[in-house]
């Protein structure tokens, strides 16, 4: 079969003749929104090799049935046989992975390293950057990264190369006692409104956001206390956490404040702009506070603190509309939520033993064997292409809280960091940098 004949790409680089970037500028400085990892550290990346994992669940435990009603648990004949006892049980399975993959640009493999003499080049953060295949590779994982950012949120495995988000672990596919909990706030603001349920079921229209969520919270909580294997365990500062844009955030401190130290049940801008509100304000975001552990905030509810962890992909629903997680992550030294990626070198290491130990022309892999490379060339031209295939696994959806369709209004508009998402953006119109 002939290989596909490659085209030179003219994206932008320091290297070459290109010489698009400015030799006498200080550094290059990224206006793309990189940054730490955020939710995707917190739900953690094991590298593995099972396909199938399955978990056995008994969900209930009741008296023998006789005519659709309990059997009794007594009895006044000493010689009568004892009732017996019946259990239900569902099993949560997840099979095969995600396939997320990007390619950088076609480039000559012989060109000039340097533009002239005197030209610099440098990483993102000033530092030097020593090859154009490094420059490549760098986008070229960042917007893999995106790309994951925004799949474990919205991801759906029903769509080949992809995997189950956040929405689809909190939908009904679980079955029963499994399901997440989800709350349809239906467009009203953070006090609270018409039409809104609790897992289809109504909600008081007085009931504002801060005490629905303390309601569903102490459900966990509750839910928990009756499993034997979680009973007991502390919530340590991490292992609960809340998951909402950034403008959102700021809504729900007003919120909490108001909450906290106003007097009555009425939500009060004016009480928000006293002395003691924006002091008790100020105490959830500050950096000196060790709950404040991602740096966005935190609220406390019955003496559990939960750090507030700012995810801007894929929550946005709208100039006023955002969704919002309450997750559970760990409980005890029991992981909930795990990411796992499959192993890319055990695969590669395989590959080459059936090939005698002779390494395989191009491929390579990253970060642990997360990541899969290949170095793909013709004739005088290459290109940087990657792999991952991840996926996303919870032992306990039922301990995973959802708040859809909140509405709130702020000064401006929110910000996005998802070009694909205009209307958020700083920019309205893109063109691509090309030599």
């Amino acid at each position: 079969m002939d290989q596909q004949r490659m085209t030179l790409s003219n994206v932008a680089t320091p290297f070459g003749c290109c010489n698009y970037f400015d030799s006498c500028a200080d550094e290059i400085f990224s206006l793309t929104y990189r940054g730490a990892l955020g939710l995707l550290d917190w739900l953690g990346w094991n590298v593995v090799k099972e396909c199938y994992r399955s978990v056995e669940f008994i969900t209930f435990r009741r008296p023998e049935q006789s005519n659709g009603q309990d059997t009794a648990g007594y009895q006044s004949d000493p010689c009568a046989e004892p009732n017996s006892w019946e259990m239900g049980t569902r099993k949560l399975t997840v099979e095969d992975f995600g396939r997320i993959t990007r390619a950088g640009p076609t480039r000559e493999i012989v060109k000039p390293e340097f533009y002239c003499k005197t030209r610099p080049r440098y990483r993102l953060d000033g530092s030097r950057v020593m090859s154009e295949q490094e420059w490549d590779l760098l986008f070229t994982m960042d917007q893999m990264l995106d790309d994951m950012r925004k799949l474990i949120i919205t991801g759906n495995s029903a769509t080949p190369g992809q995997f189950d988000g956040l929405e689809q672990w909190m939908g009904t596919a679980h079955g029963g006692a499994l399901n997440g909990k989800v709350v349809d706030w239906n467009g009203n603001d953070m006090s609270g409104g018409a039409g809104i349920t609790f897992n289809g079921a109504p909600v008081s229209a007085t009931a504002d956001l801060i005490t629905v969520l303390q309601a569903v919270f102490r459900q966990v909580m509750q839910q928990r206390s009756w499993n034997p294997s979680f009973s007991g365990a502390p919530v340590r500062l991490g292992d609960m956490i809340l998951v909402l844009p950034t403008f959102a955030r700021d809504c729900l401190l007003d919120l909490y404040t108001c909450w906290s130290v106003c007097s009555g049940s009425n939500y009060s801008t004016e009480v928000l702009q006293t002395y003691e509100a924006r002091n008790f304000r100020n105490s959830l975001i500050s950096a000196e506070n060790p709950a404040n552990l991602y740096g966005h905030g935190y609220i406390t509810l019955d003496g559990v603190t939960i750090p507030i962890l700012a995810h801007d992909w894929e929550l946005i629903n709208g100039p006023s509309r955002f969704d919002m997680y309450l997750l559970t992550g760990q409980v005890g030294g029991r992981r909930i939520w795990e990411g796992e990626m499959l192993d890319a070198s055990a695969a590669l290491s395989n590959l080459e033993g059936v090939a005698g130990g002779t390494p395989l022309g191009g491929y390579f892999t990253l970060d642990g064997g997360r990541v899969l490379g290949l170095r793909d060339t013709s004739n005088e031209c290459y290109k940087i292409k990657l792999w991952q295939h991840p996926r996303l696994f919870c032992l306990a959806p039922w301990m995973q809280i959802r708040f859809e369709d909140v509405a709130c209004h702020s000064a401006i508009s929110p910000l996005s960091p998802d070009p694909s998402e205009t209307s958020f953006y700083p920019d309205t119109s893109f063109n691509p940098a090309e030599c």
